[in-house]
């Protein structure tokens, strides 16, 4: 049931270059949308999300290597390290490796522990950080969710989205507490364009549009598809109605937003055409865009065919004068950041990184747990299609549609990027969410609006009947199989315990599996051969064909990095995939127990009763 009503007059204003339209169907005039709403639900989201992960905050057990490293990087620039330098000098030493981290994500990372160092102590200073930036990424996600249903829908409509923010696992599961990577910031940056999408004035909708893309492409080189996605929709859009003044302004604000934080985080040091980060070839290929789209906003063509004829032939070349730019700065990139990445590495490392592959890769059970509120979006879009009162509302829910299932698509081939779809799919969501809530409240049997109500949870969390199976199904004493083992999983890792010792030796190389490196950076001064970032391709390559290689020939590996320490964890994924690789290599070897002639085992100290599965063994020198 769709209801129609009008919305308060002083909620939206027409566009300077449009007619008033009547409101979005779904619009109610009830009270406004309070900041203890805002407050309230985000309270409530993070307070059990503490509750979730108590027990491993102190211990700072990150679970995801990507994580660890990022405070690393954030040690090293406050303990003065230059803000433009962004290597990691104790990886692939001597030379280090050029992180293609960006500073923007440092930042408030810094800032906290910053704040807090001289309170808290500098230990407890990372801990509160790990624990609050990942809070102000769910605050900022609930806070644009719901100004953005509050402006087109009313208050009612807000709740709605907070919740289901709430319900979206795959979103928090970017945003929980020590989950400090770019992921979180990414979804931010990617609602922060929906919400200058939906803007009614297009100059300040397209600048808070280019603005936020341009943030998130400073995050990750990862969101350059949703910024094409966004611009093409908005283009598209214009050539159908007219709304030039928009994307002009959005070119723009991401060209100039683009080289301003290019500027801000990385400077004039380095230039270089870097398939995975902003580069200059980037910036340049945006201002040509920007320049095209400024050109159309000024010139503003008419609704005639011969004028859309010479408008579309003006986005072709803006598209291809872009692509062009790319294409011709850096060839090497054609086939994406990881295009010139040792097959070896490929085959051994990356493809095994189980969140950068496609999702039809994944168990039917991780599959709809990453899809969440997907489907109900999609089907949101296309009521709101349907149902729009004008033109202008009707592609206005064509684009968002256009853009979800671009994020649908850019998700399905890379599992991680699901999130940033789920979170685009929450709009529409609590609109349908709430036109099914007025028909429950409208029924007048019980047993009716349980029926509506449960119809609403499934929707918006489709993941539910399947936990709920499998929790009874271990009850009966089938446990559920294992989902973790991919590289990346560290459960069962005591690094907190484990690398103790390693912390009161000398500092030297140690040759450890990529996955455990960022953890041995973080709680020891030691150096690591790897870690898992493929700018260290090099060294990737030495460790893995080391852990694979005959025993006694995979000494040569480990002389070749200088490392004078093995170091594994003994339960993770990582070993246990080089065993099943290579049963008579090196890790096979270390895993059962018997290491070759050249390690000495050291004694690592243990004062629990659980393990904490690290091991470590002393080169020995040849005799």
């Amino acid at each position: 049931m769709t209801v129609l009503a009008s919305v308060r007059a002083d909620r939206v204003s027409p566009a300077p270059d449009q007619t008033s339209s009547p409101p979005p169907p779904g619009a109610t005039a009830s009270a406004p949308l309070r900041w203890w709403m805002v407050l309230g639900i985000w309270a409530l989201i993070v307070g059990l999300q503490l509750l979730i992960f108590a027990r491993d905050i102190p211990g700072m057990r990150m679970g995801d290597p990507d994580d660890v490293l990022r405070l690393v990087q954030v040690r090293d620039l406050l303990s003065g390290q230059a803000w433009f330098d962004l290597h990691q000098y104790r990886i692939m030493a001597p030379e280090g490796v050029l992180m293609h981290w960006s500073r923007l994500v440092d930042l408030p990372l810094a800032a906290v522990i910053l704040a807090l160092r001289p309170l808290l102590g500098t230990a407890n200073a990372e801990i509160a950080a790990a624990v609050i930036v990942p809070a102000l990424t769910v605050l900022c996600t609930v806070a644009l969710a719901m100004h953005a249903a509050n402006r087109l829908f009313g208050c009612d409509t807000a709740v709605a989205a907070g919740i289901i923010v709430g319900l979206s696992g795959i979103v928090l599961h970017q945003m929980q507490p020590l989950r400090i990577d770019h992921h979180g910031w990414q979804i931010v940056s990617a609602l922060g364009a929906v919400v200058g999408l939906h803007a009614r004035d297009p100059r300040r909708g397209g600048w808070v549009l280019g603005l936020a893309l341009a943030a998130g492409l400073t995050v990750s080189l990862e969101g350059l598809p949703l910024t094409a996605l966004f611009i093409g929709v908005v283009a598209v859009r214009a050539l159908l109605d007219g709304q030039w003044q928009r994307l002009g302004h959005a070119a723009v604000a991401l060209a100039l937003g683009t080289a301003g934080l290019f500027l801000a985080c990385r400077g004039l040091r380095d230039m270089v055409e870097h398939c995975d980060a902003v580069s200059p070839m980037h910036i340049a290929a945006l201002g040509w865009v920007a320049l095209c789209g400024a050109g159309l906003a000024w010139w503003r063509p008419s609704q005639r065919p011969a004028s859309r004829l010479v408008a579309l032939g003006v986005l072709a070349i803006a598209a291809g004068g872009a692509a062009a730019i790319v294409a011709l700065a850096a060839p090497q990139c054609a086939t994406g950041a990881f295009g010139g990445l040792d097959p070896y590495v490929k085959s051994h490392w990356l493809d095994n990184v189980r969140e950068g592959r496609p999702i039809w890769e994944t168990t039917l059970h991780n599959a709809i747990a990453l899809i969440g509120a997907v489907p109900l979006g999609l089907w949101a879009c296309w009521r709101l299609i349907q149902s729009a009162p004008s033109m202008p509302e009707r592609l206005r829910w064509v684009q968002h549609g256009l853009v979800l299932l671009g994020a649908v698509a850019v998700g399905a081939m890379v599992s991680r990027a699901m999130a940033t779809a789920v979170g685009i799919a929450i709009l529409p969501a609590a609109w349908q969410v709430r036109q099914w809530r007025l028909v429950a409240v409208a029924q007048t049997s019980s047993a009716r609006r349980m029926g509506v109500n449960v119809l609403m949870l499934l929707a918006a969390l489709p993941i539910l009947p399947i936990a709920l199976g499998e929790t009874a199904w271990a009850k009966l004493g089938h446990p559920p199989a294992d989902r973790d083992f991919a590289m990346g999983s560290l459960r069962g890792c005591d690094f907190d315990r484990g690398v103790g010792a390693l912390a009161a030796m000398p500092a030297t190389d140690i040759f450890a599996p990529v996955d455990i490196g960022p953890d041995i950076l973080l709680r020891t001064h030691q150096r690591v051969v790897a870690t898992g970032h493929h700018r260290a391709a090099a060294a990737i390559s030495d460790v893995m064909h080391g852990f694979l290689a005959d025993p006694e020939q995979a000494r040569a590996y480990v002389a070749k990095r200088h490392a004078t320490l093995v170091v594994v964890c003994t339960v993770a994924p990582e070993m246990h995939l080089y065993r099943r690789q290579a049963p008579h290599g090196l890790a096979a070897a270390l895993l059962a127990g018997t290491p070759p002639s050249w390690l000495r085992p050291i004694a690592l100290p243990t004062t629990a009763k659980t393990p904490s599965n690290i091991a470590a063994w002393q080169v020995v020198a040849p005799r």
